[in-house]
């Protein structure tokens, strides 16, 4: 798929996101949420690298308010720069974070950083996904050069709507690919546990 044809999918799927209701989109949180926070991934896991959801995304700010009332260790990615990609750093609570990078919400400087490590879980973003793992992120590749440095074995769940599920999605070498993906309908686990 060339360039133009990944942004306009990008674009088609951020606007269908972007047009669920809030009613609707809650609903489909809270089912999601029960998903992750029911499963073995989540239970087994004792360090998590998050993501902090931004506009329509799924809601992950409930998911590590539970991160860290279950004594679990939550890691936050913060953007520095384009050349420097993304660093790493230990919350104990919401108000450690503040808008950064494109306002989406990231760690105060007090926060300690944390070293690449071998994440137990990780909640992935994305714009898309297929059932082969395919992650469609959103075109600046923070992401995948910042996994390709950590530790293959650790497991990375993909939060989506099932729209945001389709037959294929285009992925180069360099991708990163998910283990499993849940969503409001169905949890696809791609590698067994």
């Amino acid at each position: 798929m060339n360039p133009e044809a990944k942004k306009e999918l990008r674009q088609f799927i951020v606007r269908k996101r972007d047009e669920v209701a809030p009613a609707l989109r809650q609903e489909w949180d809270n089912i999601i949420f029960d998903r992750l926070i029911d499963s073995e991934y989540y239970k087994r896991a004792e360090m998590i690298f998050t993501f902090v959801s931004f506009k329509s995304e799924v809601d992950t700010h409930r998911i590590i308010k539970r991160a860290l009332e279950d004594k679990k260790i939550v890691c936050i990615p913060k953007i520095k720069s384009k050349e420097k990609g993304i660093e790493l750093y230990r919350i104990n609570g919401m108000d450690e974070l503040k808008p950064g990078y494109f306002g989406i919400l990231e760690p105060v400087e007090s926060c300690p950083a944390v070293e690449a490590a071998a994440f137990d879980l990780i909640l992935m973003p994305g714009v898309a996904f297929d059932r082969k793992g395919g992650r469609l992120g959103y075109g600046r590749g923070y992401y995948d050069r910042f996994l390709s440095k950590l530790d293959s074995e650790s497991d990375k769940i993909a939060l989506a709507y099932h729209f945001q599920l389709l037959d294929s999605v285009p992925v180069d070498i360099w991708d990163v690919l998910v283990d499993g993906i849940i969503t409001e309908e169905e949890f696809i686990s791609i590698k067994k546990l």
